[in-house]
């Protein structure tokens, strides 16, 4: 019989001519032999391996979902780059000196003069620090626009309060997880492709609905329909990319699918301030939900719904037996031991730390995400912050997501999960200084430091899944994983509620006037939440690589009963398992 040739490769003939050693190999150098030797842990030879093996359709498809996942992480973040306006458009937030907007209600001002300039000559004027002082204060207006319409008014900050806060993270982020266990569970059984697409819509006409909202209370219910809608795109797109990318692709086909967050984010700061300034924050949200409705029908009619992994395939990813498509037989006793062992797994104290680290990790990054814009908007105007964080954030997340997963690789042969660890421990506290100067320095230094900031502070993401990997039994890796990352994104997506009454209660110990109350409690505040975060996951990470050898000694154990309770028993053997 002819061997069927593989679809999703150009040549299978390709794949075994590279593992072929050249003939030039045998007079080289040895540095050359040993960089040939270890080439799949270059950077960028993955990527490399995947244009030259994967079919122009198989890459397409992932360009597709590269996309989803990109818009997906823009409309997640869009909120809390225009919050500040939001507020004072919808009478939520902190009040402050505002712009006043009878201006602009009344046809005097253009949009782009209200919010580009007189958040600039009333919200960042620190002398108007009192109602009565901003509603007093008379600014010279263009020539073409003389008035005598007070220009500030004692209004709404958006980004300033427990309610933006509650918005940007709880509302989102406690849906977002249990919905994704579910969406995981249609992702085994229907069309993942009709599924996916129904979710970009779902979280695209929610982030278009936003732009129409006229109350604080319409803003979480459609900020719910996003997290729903949401919650689907990773199981629907990280199934259809297993199944197009064989073992040997698939790592890099998923690393690239990631971009997507550093993009979106990035993507969030250009049109968020970019289009806010000329257009106004209905705007963004309408901009935003377009790129989605856009990608609709691709989804729908060019992406293929691609046949399902095999159980052999399946168990040589997951080492497990089969998430994608088994046809196991459910047995309740079975799955009540698979249970028990699942919370057993969790209660160790190695795992236990480390999910407690990877919290308190994620918490810092959360905080800072939502609270960027709100901080550096204080003293720094929009189109600045956009020039940068459109960059910054892409570069430096980027980075350190690929470098941490190379240095962790090369660390952990021979040597263990133990080494991994040391990864999460070293970057974090190398990343923390830098986060600080981002708070502490200035313009254009308080960006920079962002960068070896964001390079350091993101090697823990792949780094700490492959050590929850390595440390729990084959078995149940899959749900193992799947409630790591509901724990740590509940507790680290919740955590950015506590930076209103922090703030509120650091601002009755700082002297000074109300400006600068606000910036400097804001500034300790983020201190406090950020880098102190990444400080105090690092020393966790310490005390999880003290315990981890309890879990693996528990993990090694678990998994010789296993073998020794599915080997076929000698015929006639009462202990004989099916």
């Amino acid at each position: 019989m002819s061997k069927e040739k593989d679809p999703l490769l150009n040549s299978s003939e390709a794949e075994k001519e590279s593992d072929v050693p050249p003939p030039w190999l045998n007079k080289a150098p040895g540095c050359l032999v040993w960089l040939y030797e270890h080439r799949e842990r270059i950077p960028g030879y993955g990527v490399v391996q995947l244009l030259r093996k994967a079919s122009l359709y198989s890459m397409y498809v992932l360009l597709i979902l590269l996309l989803v996942y990109l818009v997906n992480q823009l409309d997640r973040y869009t909120i809390s780059i225009t919050a500040k306006y939001v507020g004072l458009d919808l009478h939520f937030g902190t009040l402050d000196c505002m712009p006043n907007l009878t201006l602009f209600k009344q046809e005097k001002l253009s949009r782009s003069y209200l919010v580009h300039t007189m958040i600039k000559d009333c919200n960042k004027n620190t002398s108007l620090t009192t109602q009565e002082l901003c509603e007093d204060y008379e600014a010279m207006l263009p020539n073409a626009y003389n008035d005598t319409t007070p220009i500030c008014a004692w209004d709404h900050d958006g980004a300033k309060g427990l309610k933006y806060q509650i918005l940007a993270g709880p509302v989102f982020n406690n849906l977002y997880p249990i919905a994704g266990i579910f969406m995981g569970l249609l992702a085994d059984r229907f069309n993942r492709k009709i599924l996916l697409g129904l979710s970009l819509l779902l979280w695209s006409l929610a982030t278009g609905a936003t732009g129409f909202a006229v109350s604080y209370v319409m803003l979480v219910i459609f900020r719910m329909l996003l997290a729903l809608g949401a919650a689907g795109c990773n199981p629907f797109a990280l199934s259809i990319i297993a199944d197009y990318f064989p073992q040997e692709l698939r790592g890099s086909a998923v690393g690239i699918y990631y971009w997507g967050i550093y993009f979106g984010y990035s993507l969030a700061y250009a049109i968020g301030n970019g289009v806010n300034i000329g257009l106004g924050w209905r705007w963004v949200f309408f901009i935003s939900a377009l790129m989605g409705i856009v990608l609709v029908p691709l989804v729908f009619f060019t992406v293929k719904e691609p046949k399902r992994s095999t159980e052999k395939d399946t168990k040589a990813v997951n080492g497990d037996k089969g998430t994608l498509n088994n046809k196991k037989e459910w047995s309740l006793s079975e799955s009540l031991v698979q249970l028990k062992l699942v919370i057993l797994t969790f209660i160790m104290p190695g795992m236990l730390t480390l999910c407690i680290a990877g919290s308190i990790r994620n918490a810092g990054g959360y905080v800072w995400a939502y609270n960027t814009q709100p901080f550096f908007s204080l003293t720094i105007d929009d189109a600045t912050i956009a020039a940068y964080m459109s960059v910054i954030p892409l570069v430096g997340g980027s980075i350190g997501a690929v470098v941490g997963g190379l240095i962790s690789d090369l660390l952990v042969k021979g040597r263990g999960p133990y080494a991994r660890i040391w990864v999460l421990i070293i970057s974090q506290i190398i990343a923390a200084p830098f986060a600080a100067g981002a708070l502490f320095l200035p313009e254009p230094w308080c960006f920079l430091s962002l960068i070896p900031s964001n390079v350091f502070g993101e090697m823990w993401i792949g780094v700490l899944s492959a050590i929850v990997l390595d440390i729990s039994p084959k078995k149940i890796r899959t749900t193992v994983i799947a409630v790591y990352l509901f724990i740590i994104t509940v507790i680290g997506g919740n955590f950015n509620i506590v930076v209103a009454p922090i703030q509120k209660a650091l601002k009755k110990h700082i002297d000074g006037d109300d400006t600068t109350k606000e910036l400097r409690s804001m500034r300790w505040t983020l201190f406090l939440t950020f880098p102190c975060l990444y400080a105090l996951s690092s020393i966790l990470f310490v005390v999880a690589f003290l315990l981890m050898r309890f879990d693996i000694k528990w993990k090694e154990r678990k998994e010789r009963e296993h073998v020794s309770l599915n080997r076929p028993a000698k015929s006639g053997s009462v202990d004989s398992v099916e």
